[in-house]
């Protein structure tokens, strides 16, 4: 009977050995790819579940997501603070949205424009026949 006891716990210990190396090299992974380290994407990398990280590497994972949030990009001459992918996720819908609405009122415009070119030449159009209509009057 403790023989049996013996090896549930050996694999148990086994197992729990194999999920914190796994987390342990998602957090490295994270840290050498300079992604945002967050307990989302430690969990998916490692194949735990969050709370799984929430009971033993609470702490480690804070400290790590501080420490990157702390860490500035310059994107396009930009300083920018490191993002996890959801983050930029979000970024990315609300600037295609804008440009949607820019796209819209760039297209509005082009049309009130092109109206006020043709009310323009209607109107040059009436100037100068008044003006012709003078220069005869004159002449006469």
């Amino acid at each position: 009977m403790s023989d049996k006891k013996e090896i549930l716990k050996k694999a148990r210990d086994e197992r729990s050995l194999k999920k914190r190396s796994s987390v342990e090299n998602a957090i490295i992974d994270l840290r050498n790819s300079n992604d945002a380290i967050t307990f989302k994407a430690v969990a998916t990398l490692a194949g735990v579940s969050r709370q799984y990280l929430y009971n033993n590497f609470k702490d480690v994972i804070s400290k790590e997501r501080d420490k990157t949030r702390e860490v500035i990009q310059t994107i396009d001459g930009i300083k920018v603070p490191t993002r996890t992918p959801d983050e930029y996720k979000h970024i990315e819908a609300l600037l295609r949205s804008k440009i949607d609405r820019t796209k819209n009122d760039l297209t509005k415009a082009r049309r009130e424009l092109a109206t006020t070119k043709q009310m323009l030449e209607r109107e040059r159009g009436k100037s100068e026949h008044f003006r012709q209509l003078w220069l005869k009057r004159e002449s006469t």
